[in-house]
């Protein structure tokens, strides 16, 4: 939504499902078992994570995949096209199974799972992910562009819903999901359909 007191304008872009766990493999929502921060070692390359819960992982959620995409970009295991680095090939990215053309990246292995299976993101996986964080940052840009505005002319971010009282605003910026505005322009508001809905009904 774009707008101030006075007018409002809205659209929709497709990018929950993906950060909601659809079309990547090992994505699920923020539940019990979701990863839901990874920093990646810039010595052994290995995902460092936290986990909804704690105990064993299950799947990852969106604020896991954007942090994910981001580590692996800042430490040189992701192009921009999405490819991931064939030169670090090794226990940690590998071909999938089936595939010697498509690599993944091991996020977590077999023993620290309840699924008794790899956690692993792979370039399919990523590309899925990339077009969801373009549709948010283009959806964005074109409502402004319908207005005669740019990404300049915003006074606040407000960032909504589940999925957004956990994103890392550094690293959304960093994939350019979001724009580089100051962060002190961003303000997270929860669930901000649910407190909609109680005004409503709760309005004279």
């Amino acid at each position: 939504v774009v707008g101030n007191g006075d007018w409002l304008m809205a659209c929709a872009a497709s990018a929950g499902p993906a950060f909601e766990g659809s079309g990547v493999r090992c994505g699920m929502r923020a539940a019990r078992g979701a990863i839901e921060r990874i920093r990646i070692n810039p010595a052994t390359k290995q995902a460092e994570v936290s986990i909804i819960g704690g105990g064993l992982a299950r799947g990852i959620c969106g604020s896991g995949m954007i942090d994910l995409l981001a580590e692996l970009w800042m430490n040189g295991l992701l192009d921009p096209s999405g490819k991931l680095n064939r030169d670090k090939v090794n226990g940690i990215i590998r071909p999938t199974e089936g595939s010697s053309r498509v690599l993944e990246y091991v996020i977590l292995p077999v023993e620290k799972t309840e699924s008794g299976t790899d956690i692993t993101i792979d370039e399919l996986d990523i590309q899925n992910l990339l077009r969801t964080k373009a549709a948010v940052y283009s959806a964005c840009a074109m409502m402004l562009n319908t207005v005669g505005l740019d990404f300049d002319a915003i006074a606040q971010v407000y960032v909504a819903g589940g999925f957004g009282r956990f994103l890392d605003i550094e690293k959304a910026i960093l994939i350019g999901m979001l724009p580089d505005l100051p962060r002190e322009k961003f303000t997270y508001l929860g669930n901000s359909a649910l407190a909609g809905a109680h005004s409503m009904l709760v309005s004279k």
